[in-house]
């Protein structure tokens, strides 16, 4: 088992689940506070997360600047969803579960909150408002290449599919059991569930129903999440059945 572990954990994609059962396996002194969870956050920061080195358990919305800065070789995990859906279900977390007052509706750090909350799901999708844009486009390869709370990277596709090829452990939610196969031989089998926690509610009639054009326009502005999801895809496949072919032999 993994002595330490850095989580990428990626917004609306069973990540919360995961980090409820990773951090069970570190001591609680062990396991790093908050670092950031949004871009004004990440702006206030500034770049410096050096004071944050020395934990054995990170997990967050963090990116690879915050990874490199703490120990670029902690083993890391992260977790996958097919982007469309994971998208749209960000727009029902944002809809109905995260509650704001009047004075945070004003302030621009929830202002994606607030226009999920004023725009069909096809609007807030195909929104080109920057702060709506950080969650719709390209958010994991942003992550796992610099930080999903910018939308600038000087690193590349190749990058992110090469960070996934060295991960010890991912999670993809389209994959419960093979995942969770696979984590059970990563951890020692310490690790053989996950809770079900941050569950959106159920969609009202039809407002989960992406409009034609509004399906490709994510398909479109999310290439490099598509292509990050099927190598994973890939290699939790091959994973798998090597570890299958280890416990028939």
């Amino acid at each position: 088992m993994p002595h330490r572990i850095f989580f990428f954990h990626n917004p609306k994609a069973g990540g919360t689940s995961a980090v409820d059962a990773l951090s069970a396996l570190f001591p609680r002194e062990r396991r790093c506070p908050r670092i950031e969870n949004d871009a004004a956050e990440h702006r206030l920061r500034g770049g410096n997360y050096e004071t944050f080195r020395g934990y054995e358990f990170y997990a967050g919305h963090y990116g690879f600047e915050i990874y490199r800065a703490v120990g670029e070789f902690i083993p890391a995990v992260t977790n996958l969803r097919w982007p469309v859906d994971r998208i749209v279900s960000l727009y029902r977390y944002f809809r109905h579960m995260v509650d704001i007052s009047d004075a945070e509706a004003k302030d621009p750090r929830f202002l994606a909150v607030v226009l999920a909350k004023r725009l069909s799901l096809d609007d807030f999708v195909t929104c080109d408002e920057p702060a709506v844009r950080l969650h719709t486009c390209d958010h994991h390869f942003r992550q796992l290449t610099g930080s999903g709370w910018s939308s600038e990277t000087t690193r590349t596709l190749n990058d992110a599919r090469g960070l996934i090829a060295r991960m010890v452990w991912f999670y993809i939610c389209e994959q419960p059991d093979e995942s969770m196969a696979w984590a059970s031989s990563v951890f020692s089998g310490r690790l053989t569930e996950l809770p079900r926690l941050n569950v959106t509610r159920p969609a009202q009639l039809g407002e989960d129903l992406l409009g034609r054009a509004a399906d490709r326009r994510l398909i479109l502005q999310n290439q490099n999440d598509i292509a990050i999801y099927d190598y994973a895809l890939q290699r939790l496949f091959a994973e798998t059945s090597f570890t299958a072919q280890q416990l028939r032999a």
